[in-house]
């Protein structure tokens, strides 16, 4: 799952995947914006035919914050 995480956030950042880890900031090292990080919960919520609730998105600060959460709920 990690890798399929990663390869979504690849494609709304510059940072290479080879470079995108569990500990990866999603605003400091990945340099995501709110509006990047909503569109990327669109796709795993369409993805994983999940619904994530906004309180949750605000508490995704790293790679493996949404890969626990992915993982616990799909």
């Amino acid at each position: 799952m990690l890798q399929e995480i990663i390869d979504v956030l690849a494609q709304y950042t510059d940072v290479p995947s080879e470079q995108i880890n569990e500990t990866s900031s999603l605003i400091d090292d990945l340099e995501l914006n709110s509006f990047d990080v909503m569109t990327i919960v669109a796709d795993f919520e369409e993805q994983y035919d999940i619904h994530i609730p906004d309180e949750q998105i605000m508490e995704f600060k790293t790679v493996a914050d949404i890969e626990e959460y992915l993982e616990k709920n799909r």
